[in-house]
């Protein structure tokens, strides 16, 4: 019976000796275990850019310009940059030229590239688009730039005047910033909503605050009859970073 006392009395001193060690040992771990590192957070979704259309447009005798319309349907990223490249294709397939550009674009902007002074010695009948890696950058709840396009006037040129047709405009810059360079594009519509003719030019040190007038020609006749005119004007905002967070 003794013996018996004695075998459970160990067995209980044992029993409360690992109890006792198993609690101290977790109790160690857990104080000095590393803290654990939140996995990263999942790399965001950035979708490539859309080619809405491009086409090759006359602009003289034996003498194109080649636009197309892009869009960024990314709303929290925009590109600092992208280049892209213009294939101009005859009747029968072959290639006639590449034209190589580079551009940016706005977080949910659309817009134009425009390439002119093309010289050609046949028609261009198929223009493809190819655009190459943007440099992304994010911009968090971005709502535009305030660049504004007023006293829009479009039609055929007066007799004598060796205008075909212009497009007149005021340029302004209602931003607090002097900016370098502002492009402007110009998409000539028929009544199907066709683009007939394309032409951009560029306002070079656009003053806070200024209004400056300006008109965008064609000296050669084009195919087609204009019923509107689309005209984009943008900056690139990583040229003047303040814009980004006005």
């Amino acid at each position: 019976m003794d013996e018996k006392r004695r075998l459970f009395k160990k067995i209980f001193i044992a029993v409360v000796y690992l109890a006792v060690f198993t609690g101290l040992g977790a109790g160690i771990y857990f104080l000095v275990r590393p803290t654990p590192v939140p996995p990263p957070p999942p790399a965001p979704v950035i979708y490539p850019l859309e080619v809405v259309w491009s086409q090759a447009f006359i602009a003289g005798p034996e003498l194109y310009s080649v636009g197309a319309k892009i869009r960024n349907p990314n709303t929290d990223f925009g590109a600092s940059s992208f280049s892209y490249t213009f294939y101009l294709y005859d009747e029968n397939g072959a290639s006639l030229t590449a034209l190589a550009g580079e551009s940016f674009i706005w977080p949910g902007e659309s817009k134009y590239v425009i390439l002119g002074g093309v010289s050609l010695t046949k028609a261009p009948v198929k223009t493809l688009l190819q655009l190459g890696e943007p440099v992304w950058r994010e911009v968090k709840n971005f709502s535009g730039i305030d660049l504004i396009l007023g006293n829009i006037n479009y039609g055929k040129g007066k007799v004598g005047s060796g205008k075909f047709f212009s497009v007149d405009f005021t340029a302004g810059n209602n931003t607090p910033y002097d900016l370098g360079k502002v492009y402007v594009s110009a998409i000539v519509l028929d009544k199907g909503e066709l683009p007939i003719a394309a032409a951009s030019t560029l306002l070079e040190n656009l003053k806070s605050k200024e209004r400056r007038p300006f008109s965008i020609q064609w000296f050669s006749p084009f195919p087609g009859t204009p019923n509107r005119v689309d005209l984009n004007i943008s900056t690139n905002l990583w040229g003047t970073p303040a814009l980004i967070g006005q």
